[in-house]
């Protein structure tokens, strides 16, 4: 908490705070003066400070002002957050228990996670046994390696036909649709399947443990689609080659953002939401996604991670409140 001034007294150090509670800043005075000395008043969120000082400045150049009477309204907004306050509590017991019911945080049981465990399973596998995309061997059409061929398989483009045509959709106009969703079971280096199977681990494991197996499924498919498409469609002008690393694009990157994407947004839309992402990691990621779109960090599908990202906020905005 900040201290960002005195009142004259505690009368009007309470009308002061009453009127900074309508204007959504959290504040109080100093509940240990006597009631005839000046009071301190205190902010609680540091954002609120300078603000909180200009109205501090206003009050004290005109106290009797009546825009600072609005003791019932303040009275009325402060039982509200304190009801909003039970009802986020109330859920969160109640996530507590869904999350101890489905073998949760401290159960050691990973069968409450069967998605989440079973992407990271499946990602270490296509990535250990594609060499990370560093295919061996020569490549030979008609004779391909089961390295060569599961990576063809699971790329958004067959590279033999990307190669031939130039066109980045010619595998999916052939009825090849799992391509958009089968990229993120690849990865290009052990560094980046481990940095995604940990951001994967840590939001995904919470998303389903929240909303169950089906939705988490559902939210991975749909992040990773827009994700692939995103990055497909981009054309080849040098505008836009920060997005555009090419088509053949790998990774679990845009189905991770769109998980984290909605747990970041959720709880704006929905105040009982049990869990919220803390700020520092928020920055992080953001800050990360950022850094992909400079030459710190080349060589990065970043299409990919801004389709994902928009995919899971637009979920987070629009899905039904109930979970």
């Amino acid at each position: 908490m900040r201290r960002i001034g005195q009142t004259q007294d505690q009368s009007s150090a309470q009308r002061l705070c009453d009127y900074l509670e309508t204007q959504s800043i959290d504040a109080k005075p100093d509940a240990d003066t006597d009631a005839a000395a000046a009071h301190d008043i205190w902010i609680r969120d540091e954002r609120d400070v300078d603000a909180a000082r200009s109205i501090l400045d206003e009050f004290l150049a005109s106290p009797s002002d009546p825009k600072f009477n609005v003791t019932d309204e303040a009275k009325r907004l402060r039982l509200e957050r304190e009801k909003s306050i039970r009802e986020k509590v109330k859920q969160q017991e109640k996530a507590r228990q869904r999350l101890r019911g489905r073998g949760g945080v401290g159960g050691g049981q990973t069968g409450s996670i069967p998605v989440t465990i079973a992407v990271i399973v499946l990602s270490t596998l296509a990535s250990f046994s594609t060499s990370f995309g560093r295919l061996r061997g020569q490549v030979e059409v008609g004779n391909l390696t089961l390295e060569q061929k599961i990576f063809f398989n699971l790329s958004c483009v067959d590279p033999i036909e990307y190669k031939v045509t130039g066109n980045q959709f010619a595998s999916l106009q052939q009825g090849q649709v799992w391509r958009l969703v089968t990229p993120m079971f690849l990865h290009g280096a052990t560094f980046h399947l481990a940095f995604n199977m940990m951001a994967l681990f840590t939001l995904g494991s919470v998303v389903e443990r929240i909303h169950g197996s089906v939705f988490l499924a559902g939210l991975l498919l749909v992040s990773q689609i827009g994700a692939t498409l995103l990055q497909m469609s981009i054309p080849e002008l040098p505008l836009l080659q920060l997005l555009r690393e090419g088509p053949i694009a790998i990774g679990a990157s845009g189905a991770v953002f769109g998980v984290f994407g909605f747990i970041w947004i959720r709880p704006r839309f929905q105040q009982n939401y049990p869990v919220e992402i803390p700020q520092i990691n928020v920055t992080l990621m953001l800050g990360f996604l950022v850094a992909c779109f400079t030459p710190l960090i080349p060589g990065i599908a970043n299409g990919a991670h801004l389709g994902g990202l928009l995919i899971g906020i637009a979920i987070a905005r629009f899905w039904p409140r109930e979970w």
